[in-house]
């Protein structure tokens, strides 16, 4: 029976991380991301709320009302989540659909109050017998409605990711991988609810399985900096490019390789690709057409999108530094810098991926082909 406790009392550990977790958020500790960060930490409170009630169950603490109480706002909990994500990748929500997210909420809330707190009613009150297709759907609709907000949230993500690819030539604290990793935690934490439906021992260490799950939500939120660093850059939020799709009537073939050669001469003669914190948007304004004909020229001129163009550009520019002689002072940080990239992470990779080498075995190798 101790053992039984002190496995449940996880339970206390995980709604207390939550809580406080969710408190820092809501209150706007960080002034950035202001309205996302408080769907986040709406979404870790209704959260605190489960584990508030199941330690509440476990040690008989509190009336049923209580427990009641700390049910209500289960059905607003993959929303909030939902609703945060929407809003770290694209601030702007249009009110009919945030409404809509919250309708099976309030349906059972209304219900909630009528049929699961009759103390609450005068017991006159002689309230009709629940058909059993209702008390099917609040067993699992809940289950259902888990899984769908994670795909939905899992998809807001890659699509923001892929975007990052044809408005930037960098990703670096933008790509909100740290997102990443928190829906990952999330999805392991319904993974565990869903097994331990029908695995008696996941059941039992279940507690502790969360606690090691909500861990991971903390760390992924707290240490993570890119969740306080996309200020104002907002990709997702941009047109949606439209790289082979675009109406084939809204450049000619002459008009594409008259563009290509404009995009080329520019890009490369003025060594555009050499700031590092290039845009699609920053680069069609020097060379003077829309981001949508730069798009379409890079993925239909050119064949590429905006980062792989814009790296290999620099990837070439940095194969130039690292033979030659007037560089070798620098570090390979000093050369990625040079060449256009603003950090040695993304230089590293994009190289290793241009060359299939790393830059210092591209330097050994050019030597000892030179001798």
């Amino acid at each position: 029976m101790a053992e039984i406790n002190t496995l449940s009392s996880f339970n206390a550990f995980s709604a207390g991380a939550l809580w406080l977790l969710g408190s820092l958020l809501f209150i706007g500790f960080d002034k950035v991301n202001i309205r996302a960060n408080r769907w986040l930490g709406a979404f870790y409170g209704i959260l605190a709320c489960n584990f508030t009630q199941l330690f509440l169950e476990e040690f008989r603490i509190g009336g049923s009302l209580l427990i009641h109480l700390m049910e209500l706002p289960r059905w607003a909990m993959l929303p909030c989540l939902y609703m945060a994500v929407h809003h770290y990748v694209s601030p702007s929500l249009n009110k009919k659909e945030w409404f809509l997210h919250f309708l099976p909420f309030l349906l059972f809330l209304l219900f909630s109050f009528v049929y699961l707190m009759p103390h609450l009613f005068n017991q006159e009150y002689d309230l009709p017998i629940l058909p059993p297709w209702i008390g099917f759907i609040i067993r699992y609709f809940f289950f259902v409605q888990m899984i769908y907000y994670w795909i939905a949230c899992f998809s807001l993500l890659r699509r923001h990711q892929r975007n990052l690819k044809m408005l930037a030539s960098f990703t670096d604290k933008i790509d909100l991988k740290w997102l990443s990793y928190l829906l990952l935690s999330v999805l392991f934490m319904i993974l565990i609810r869903i097994v331990s439906m029908s695995n008696v021992n996941v059941t039992y260490y279940s507690p502790i399985l969360y606690f090691l799950g909500i861990i991971i939500l903390a760390y992924a939120t707290l240490t993570q900096k890119s969740i306080y660093a996309l200020e104002t850059y907002q990709p997702a939020e941009k047109e949606e490019m439209i790289p082979k799709k675009i109406s084939n009537e809204r450049l000619t073939i002459e008009q594409v390789e008259e563009l290509k050669s404009i995009v080329m001469r520019k890009t490369v003669g003025e060594k555009l690709y050499l700031d590092p914190s290039l845009t699609l948007s920053v680069l069609s304004g020097k060379i003077g057409i829309s981001t949508h004909e730069l798009s379409y020229i890079l993925n239909n001129g050119i064949g590429k999108n905006f980062y792989q163009f814009i790296n290999e550009l620099r990837t070439e520019e940095a194969k130039s530094l690292l033979l030659s002689e007037d560089t070798k002072h620098l570090d390979m940080f000093g050369v990625a810098i040079r060449a256009g990239f603003n950090s040695k992470t993304t230089f590293y990779t994009t190289f290793k991926k241009a060359t299939g080498l790393t830059p210092k075995e591209y330097i050994k190798a050019n030597s000892d082909a030179s001798r």
